[in-house]
């Protein structure tokens, strides 16, 4: 399991973040991408776990969450659950339509725009383009003072600047840094937008924090130092503090200051 946490300090309360993983759905990896993303969410002693891809089969025992929150139904992003689930599974009538077939005995159904209180934490689910066979959508997740927005899979959002506002921090798709991935299937929009124009979604949000996860073959394969400095210097150009999530760091919340895990 990956040691890469983000803190979000909520007035007296915090919210840790750990990303398991950072990889999207590409068979290459590397170091500092090892597995499909993943985010655990931990608040007042809950382990919420947003996503969980084919990765992760058979190691829900070792994450022990207390529920389970999914963005669609592909697997990089639900794969783990095909032998079920320890605990409830939040996700909208179309996702969990889909995984019919997986053995989830507790399924409870995400509504859209509508928050849904788990453990103290307001999820609201927030339709987006990405796929036309497993409709997306991205959690706005808000705990007294403080918010952040999980959208590791998109094409297009919808009124990013009603979506974001007032967020403090963004986690976003990270499959291609300018190039767009973008394709028009049957009127929608379907792929992955680039990181630039997520980033600029951001600047007309006003969210001065971005973190790019789910990274595509690009990021993976290219020179770590290199990717994280152009990342940063694209949010800088539009006055965000932008950064690519990577597997094994640690993130400190707001200052988003990266930290090693002492003995890594």
């Amino acid at each position: 399991m990956s040691d890469w946490t983000a803190e979000v300090m909520l007035k007296d309360e915090a919210v840790k973040l750990t990303f398991l993983g950072t990889r999207g759905e590409i068979e290459i990896r590397s170091r500092q991408h090892q597995r499909h993303s993943a985010l655990l969410v931990e608040h007042a002693g809950a382990r919420i776990l947003m996503d969980c891809g084919a990765d992760w089969l058979g190691r829900l025992r070792v994450l022990s969450p207390t529920a389970i929150v999914l963005t669609h139904a592909h697997l990089d992003h639900a794969g783990g659950l095909a032998q079920g689930a320890p605990c409830p599974v939040y996700a909208t009538k179309k996702t969990l339509r889909l995984l019919y077939h997986f053995p989830i005995r507790d399924r409870r159904h995400m509504p859209l725009k509508k928050s849904v209180t788990i453990s103290g934490l307001r999820f609201t689910a927030y339709p987006v383009q990405h796929s036309i066979r497993a409709p997306a959508v991205g959690y706005r997740v808000a705990a007294k003072a403080g918010s952040f927005f999980y959208l590791p899979d998109v094409a297009r959002l919808p009124n990013p600047a009603a979506a974001l506002y007032g967020v403090g921090v963004y986690i976003g798709d990270g499959a291609t840094m300018r190039r767009s991935m973008i394709r028009v299937k049957k009127g929608a929009l379907i792929g992955h937008a680039p990181i630039t124009v997520q980033l600029d979604w951001c600047a007309k949000a006003h969210v001065r924090r971005a973190i790019f996860t789910h990274c595509g073959s690009p990021i993976v394969r290219g020179d770590a130092r290199v990717l994280s400095a152009t990342v940063q210097k694209l949010g800088r150009e539009r006055g965000i503090d932008a950064r690519l999530a990577r597997d094994g760091d640690r993130l400190s919340l707001p200052g988003i200051e990266r930290q090693r895990q002492s003995g890594t």
